[in-house]
C-alpha cells in the first residue's frame, strides 16, 4: 500500500478529499505552504477518479486500479515531477529518460522537463485503457518552466473529454496566471494542533512535550 493509503491518510487530508470529490471540474490547483499534504491529497484525488468502485470518501483501496497506482503501473495515470522526486517516490521515468540517466548522459532533473510534459499531452489524447478516464498529477507545479507550462496550457484550455488534472503547488504565485485561471483553486487546510498531535500519536510518533 502506498504512503497515502486510506489507512494511513491524515484525517484533515481525508476531509479535504471528500470536499473536492463532491465537486466537478477537470482541473484542480491545490495550493499552500510546504508541508500541508498537497502531494498526498493530489494522489488521493486521482486514486478516487480512477477507482473501479469509488465512494464518497474516495477510492476503495482494493480494486485493480487502486493496486496499479500503489505499484506505480497504472496505464491511465500520468505523474509529472522533477526526476529526482519521481525516483525518490518510486514513480517510473520514461524509457528514454531512464536510459539517459543510466548511461550517465545527464543527471536526474530538478525541474519538470518539457519532454515529460509533451509525453503527458500525448497521453491526454489517448483512449483510457481501463475505461474510467485518465488523470494527470503535476507536483510541485511550480517546477515547470515557461516552456513546460505553455505545453500544458493548451491541454488545460482544450482538454480531452475523459482526462482530469491535479496541479499541486507549494508556490502557486510562481505559476503562469493563465495556468491558475484554468484550474479550480483549493487552499490547503492547516490541521488543528490537537487533531494533528492525536493523529501522530496514533501513528506511533511521540510528541515532544
Amino acid at each position: 500500500m502506498s504512503g497515502t493509503s486510506v489507512v494511513a491518510l491524515a484525517p484533515w487530508i481525508a476531509a479535504q478529499r471528500a470536499t473536492l470529490l463532491a465537486q466537478r471540474g477537470h482541473a484542480w490547483l491545490l495550493q499552500g505552504p510546504s508541508g500541508l499534504g498537497q502531494y498526498a491529497l493530489g494522489l488521493e484525488l486521482v486514486r478516487a477518479w480512477l477507482c473501479d468502485a469509488p465512494g464518497a470518501q474516495g477510492a476503495c483501496g482494493q480494486c485493480g486500479s487502486c493496486h496499479a497506482i500503489d505499484v506505480r503501473t497504472h496505464a491511465d495515470l500520468c505523474v509529472l515531477m522533477p526526476e529526482v522526486q519521481m525516483l525518490a517516490l518510486g514513480w517510473p521515468l520514461s524509457e528514454k529518460a531512464q536510459a539517459d540517466i543510466d548511461d550517465k548522459k545527464r543527471k536526474p532533473s530538478r525541474e519538470i522537463r518539457v519532454e515529460a510534459m509533451r509525453d503527458a499531452v500525448e497521453f491526454a489524447q489517448r483512449t483510457s485503457a481501463r475505461g474510467r478516464g485518465k488523470a494527470v498529477l503535476v507536483y510541485p507545479a511550480e517546477q515547470m518552466n515557461h516552456v513546460t507550462a505553455n505545453a500544458l496550457l493548451k491541454t488545460l484550455e482544450e482538454p480531452a473529454g475523459d482526462v482530469r488534472f491535479v496541479l499541486a503547488s507549494e508556490a502557486a504565485h510562481q505559476l503562469l496566471p493563465t495556468i491558475r485561471s484554468r484550474c479550480l483553486g483549493h487552499a490547503m487546510v492547516w490541521p488543528a494542533e490537537a487533531e494533528m498531535l492525536q493523529w501522530l500519536v496514533g501513528q506511533g510518533v511521540e510528541s515532544a512535550a
